[in-house]
């Protein structure tokens, strides 16, 4: 396959804990939709001047015939991968995930303290006080790159409590456009949640599972680092190391703090898509 015919149909942008593992799981179900390749390649972010083209062509290795996509969170947030996408698939469809900005940042708390990066004892009212922290939230800063280079019909953005209220409309949404005949289908447990937030018995474990997939993918050694994360192993390890209690709850103190800091940008997004305001359906 030479780069003149090579080319990617779709590409989800993220962001980050908004659903976008459930999502490519479910996309790729589709029979008419390649699913040989990991998701997270995020060779259009830091990859890029790592691995040559060839190296991303060969992870869609015997897709002839199938539409080709992949998803990599890190590329809503990378400064270069809305130009680097163009300049090797002009056409292609590009596919962002967003949440209530106030609810992923919590969810992205949980996961900092599962990477080891957050000690479990550290409040979340302390986290939030670094804005660092909540700029992620702000989709239409970061979205605004994939408008510059690629025109807006080719851009879906999925809100994940829209998602929820009426997942046969959305994914029918979802395969028109990325362009497959078959548009009724439905995924098989398309209402199972996936890659969740966990309470963990030995959180040490978890980091070291973790640390160990992020070292490889930033190594290029993504194909492998996707199957270690999803062998018997692995799950068996989580499953068993899981504890039956759910994670505690938001503080309602931050919870208003965050309503309130993210206002402006749910305004913002709701003209963005030409929604209404209460995008999110609190």
């Amino acid at each position: 396959m030479s780069q003149e015919q090579f080319k990617v149909d779709f590409i989800g942008v993220g962001s980050g804990k908004c659903g976008s593992t459930w999502l490519y799981e479910n996309v790729i179900q589709h029979p008419e939709v390649f699913d040989g390749n990991p998701k997270e390649i995020h060779y259009f972010g830091d990859l890029y001047e790592q691995q040559d083209f060839n190296w991303y062509k060969d992870l869609f290795a015997g897709s002839e015939g199938k539409i080709k996509g992949e998803f990599s969170i890190s590329y809503m947030y990378h400064p270069q991968a809305a130009e680097r996408i163009y300049k090797h698939f002009p056409d292609a469809k590009i596919i962002a995930m967003v949440r209530d900005p106030v609810e992923r940042t919590y969810s992205d708390y949980q996961h900092f303290i599962r990477k080891g990066d957050v000690s479990r004892d550290y409040p979340f009212s302390e986290y939030i006080r670094d804005q660092e922290k909540l700029k992620f939230g702000y989709y239409t800063d970061y979205l605004a790159p994939f408008y510059e280079h690629f025109p807006k019909e080719n851009i879906l953005v999925l809100v994940l409590e829209e998602m929820q209220h009426d997942l046969a409309a959305c994914y029918k949404q979802i395969f028109e456009f990325i362009g497959v005949k078959e548009t009724s289908f439905l995924p098989e447990g398309v209402e199972e949640k996936r890659n969740q937030g966990v309470n963990y018995r030995f959180l040490k474990l978890e980091n070291v599972l973790v640390r160990t997939y992020r070292f490889m993918v930033k190594r290029g050694l993504t194909g492998f680092a996707e199957r270690l994360k999803r062998s018997g192993l692995a799950q068996l390890v989580r499953k068993i190391n899981a504890k039956s209690e759910p994670l505690p709850e938001m503080d309602s103190a931050s919870r208003q703090q965050l309503v309130d800091y993210y206002a402006e940008e749910q305004t913002r997004l709701a003209q963005l898509l030409g929604r209404d305001t209460q995008i999110w359906n609190r």
